[in-house]
């Protein structure tokens, strides 16, 4: 006969990765009603929203939901802004970011040389390694201190939109300028001067092989990628006609290189001795011959007022802040207000964060490695130093380096990729490293974010509710108490912060 064993028991014999095996098993949070404060101090009633922002959920649970969609990592502080201005102010704080001070990052980007050199200063730079590793550095910088937080999720997800392998040939020295003015400036703006600007981006050039293109060899490769990935997507029908005419329309739209006497080297650079001048047809629409260099403008207006160039940027944008398989309802109503505000993003994002759809979506998407990562500093309110630029050989291992998605369609962005088992344990590893205080650079003073907990309840409760921003499920929970109640509390304690960050709980955005 079988006797079942004790949990408290089990958890004496089984170890860490016994622990985290059993919270593996609890799932994630549901739609539960959160707690309303991460002090650990008594509920305080608080304010229904506005009644824009209605729906199943309410009050702290709709409070917490919206705050870690539109964030790298919703902290305690932005808690407390947003119950002091409301949740409609507060998103139209982010929405317009401009007068939010980000002074305290500012200075810590000054250590980085690199963001402001030319491209011909990063081409002949030793070790020619470095201009990558500032960027890395500076992004995870900006994602972690950064006051303007959906400006930063906006600057991810067009980073993928429009993705560039860093390691490709130049693009170590050429991506700092596509972030730093081609996608940095345009994440809340229009999508039309986005498209226009990454098609300038001598980093896209490079990368997708432009500006190698020319009326002898016309390279198809960028033409592809603008249809496929960038605007129409492959649903628009197009034909491989419709690419060799795009992919003729931008010949000789290049890249200066050592020699040239027209540009600096680096920055992008019309070669009208490469264009095929002769006309063109793009998708039925006529092109007439002798246009230059306007020919790939005529081609970049036409995709970016193409009506399935709405609807693809709407469903991506709904994948990344709803679920991974979008209501078809809210795709089209975003589609629409993409071509009614002539593709203003900010407007679209206005009406995605306020829709029944993404009030309805709690508990539908999970986290990215890299969400992952950069929300386990945020709530532990991790301190970087210079040293931290060992960080990204984590990130590595975890699956999502910045910038290192070699192919052109961006890192995945659904569960199924990375909810595997291998993946699931490296975050729990690094949670565990985070937590017990073994990353160089890294530092975490879990004594502060406990210091008003009186017990191994009040532990597990106060992290819970500062790392999720609701009560841990009541299984997980209970798991957690009989472990920190095993032995030293202060010992316990670091093993506790790593089992709640490695937890289905705080997987879920």
């Amino acid at each position: 006969m079988t006797r079942s064993i004790p949990r408290r028991a089990f958890l004496k014999t089984s170890g860490l990765l016994g622990v985290w095996s059993a919270l593996a098993a609890c799932g994630a949070a549901p739609q539960a009603k959160a707690a309303s404060t991460l002090s650990g101090s008594a509920p305080t009633p608080r304010p229904s929203p506005t009644s824009a922002l209605t729906s199943p959920l309410q009050g702290e649970a709709l409070l917490a939901h919206t705050l870690r969609r539109i964030s790298w990592g919703a902290t305690p502080e932005m808690f407390e802004r947003a119950r002091k201005i409301g949740l409609e102010a507060y998103l139209d704080e982010q929405l317009h970011p401009e007068t939010l001070d980000d002074a305290l990052l500012a200075g810590l980007l000054t250590r980085f040389s690199t963001l402001t050199m030319s491209p011909a200063e990063r081409l002949q730079i030793e070790p020619p390694g470095r201009p990558v590793q500032e960027l890395i550095a500076a992004t995870l910088l900006r994602q972690r201190y950064s006051a303007r937080q959906l400006v930063e999720v906006m600057v991810d997800f067009w980073t993928n939109h429009f993705n560039i392998y860093i390691g490709k040939n130049q693009c170590r020295a050429l991506k700092t300028d596509d972030d730093l003015h081609v996608i940095r400036p345009h994440a809340l703006g229009r999508f039309a001067d986005l498209l226009d600007a990454s098609a300038h981006s001598p980093a896209m050039l490079v990368y997708l092989d432009q500006a190698e293109s020319t009326q002898a060899a016309p390279n198809e490769n960028y033409a592809r990628e603008l249809m496929e990935l960038h605007t129409i997507s492959v649903e628009a029908g197009y034909s491989h006609h419709d690419v060799e005419e795009v992919a003729r329309g931008f010949t000789g739209w290049s890249v200066a290189g050592p020699r040239s006497r027209r540009a600096a080297v680096g920055t992008y650079l019309f070669r009208p001795e490469f264009h095929d001048d002769s006309e063109k047809h793009v998708l039925g629409q006529h092109i007439p011959a002798g246009g230059g260099e306007r020919d790939g403008q005529a081609v970049l207006a036409l995709l970016a007022d193409h009506p399935m160039t709405a609807t693809f940027v709407s469903r991506k944008l709904a994948r990344r802040f709803v679920a991974d398989d979008p209501p078809p309802s809210l795709v089209t109503a975003l589609a629409e207000r993409f071509r009614a505000s002539g593709s203003d993003i900010r407007q679209v994002l206005s009406d995605l964060l306020r829709s029944p759809e993404f009030l309805a979506s709690a508990g539908q998407k999970v986290k990215r490695p890299l969400e992952f990562f950069v929300s386990a500093l945020r709530v532990t309110a991790a301190e970087l130093t210079p040293e931290a630029r060992a960080l990204g050989e984590h990130l590595r291992q975890l699956g999502e380096l910045p910038f290192f998605w070699s192919p052109p369609d961006g890192y995945p962005d659904y569960a199924g990729w990375w909810t595997t088992t291998s993946g699931l344990l490296n975050r729990w590893n690094f949670a565990m490293l985070l937590t017990g205080g073994q990353i160089r650079g890294v530092k975490v003073d879990l004594h502060a974010l406990t210091r008003a907990a009186a017990s191994p309840t009040d532990v597990v409760d106060l992290l819970g509710l500062r790392f999720t921003g609701e009560s841990l499920p009541e299984e997980a929970r209970a798991i957690l108490i009989d472990f920190a109640s095993q032995g030293d509390l202060g010992r316990n304690l670091a093993a506790v912060a790593g089992l709640i960050l490695g937890s289905p709980a705080f997987q879920v955005r």
